[in-house]
């Protein structure tokens, strides 16, 4: 009977933990998507260089005067602020439960530290007139605390036997993963130029790869292509060697993100860069896909193992 009500307990702890993994997870995903809509309309400065409030805003800067790009940088800002709250929330959870320390515990710990390093890089950024190689580094810190989000979520996830994959297999699945935020970071540090043609870049095979833009550009798409190719491998041979279910849906949305991510990314250049609604959704679409493969490459490994006492150290 005590053995009945332990293991209840467990599955309730471990079932709240996975929700507010969920939650961390979804909330830095809106994050990044509006940091790049701030960034993409304009508004990475709309709070001037004063950090945490806004210079000239209501109330010494707690609030936003109604300007539309002082509101932006303003929601901004209290979204991550609804981040880090989440992961504090998230460690606290944690270390109060009976959890894994390699998948749990010590990822809620280290997601913790990497988002309070964020906010004090968001400084610098604001300090340092938004320049694009901190704006790059910003979003590759993001989405390795999406990526810690994604640990916790799986290894708190509904217990079943799956047996590693080959590694041969799981290096594959986690190259795609790898390759996508390669393409994101390679994306962003060209944020906002516009390179007219899709898919080829300047409507030629090979571009003029002596401007430093234009050779990252070039890169970022080719490297899309790459994963493209290697996604639907991946999907196929999944099938072919009967993976298992989770490990193949989670695939599928990969390849299903990446492809309407190339759309999104087609759609950005017709329409010249102008629209930072297309921006918002460019990158929010490839964070999915990010958080798709990692989430596929944790599968793979052999997670989520069941959860019990024994096995919580």
């Amino acid at each position: 009977m005590a053995g009945v009500r332990r293991s209840t307990i467990l599955a309730m702890e471990r079932i709240r933990l996975h929700r507010i993994a969920l939650l961390a997870m979804w909330s830095t995903l809106v994050l990044i998507a509006f940091g790049a809509f701030t960034r993409g309309s304009g508004s990475g400065y709309g709070c001037k260089d004063r950090w945490p409030l806004c210079e000239g805003g209501a109330l010494g800067g707690y609030l936003p005067r109604f300007e539309a790009e002082m509101m932006i940088e303003w929601t901004h800002r209290w979204i991550a602020m609804l981040v880090g709250i989440v992961a504090i929330v998230l460690v606290v959870g944690a270390l109060r439960g009976n959890h894994s320390r390699r998948w749990v515990v010590g990822p809620a710990i280290s997601a913790l530290v990497v988002v309070s390093g964020q906010a004090w890089l968001g400084r610098m950024i604001v300090k340092g007139d938004l320049a694009r190689d901190l704006v790059s580094l910003h979003l590759g810190i993001s989405l390795i605390v999406v990526a810690h989000f994604v640990v916790i979520a799986v290894a708190t996830g509904t217990p079943r036997p799956n047996p590693a994959a080959p590694r041969s297999w799981t290096a594959l699945v986690g190259l795609s993963a790898v390759s996508v935020y390669a393409v994101m970071i390679l994306g962003s540090i060209v944020h906002n130029m516009y390179f007219p043609g899709w898919p080829l870049v300047n409507n030629v095979l090979i571009p003029d790869l002596a401007n430093r833009f234009v050779a990252i550009h070039f890169a970022h798409r080719v490297l899309t292509g790459a994963v493209f190719v290697l996604l639907i491998f991946l999907v196929v041979r999944a099938r072919t060697d009967n993976r298992p279910d989770a490990e193949r849906r989670l695939l599928d949305a990969g390849l299903a993100a990446l492809v309407t991510n190339a759309a999104l990314g087609a759609l950005h250049v017709f329409t010249k860069v102008d629209s930072s609604f297309v921006v918002a959704a460019h990158v929010g679409v490839a964070g999915l896909t990010w958080v798709a493969l990692v989430a596929a490459t944790l599968v793979a490994l052999g997670i989520p193992q069941p959860v019990t006492p024994q096995t919580a150290n």
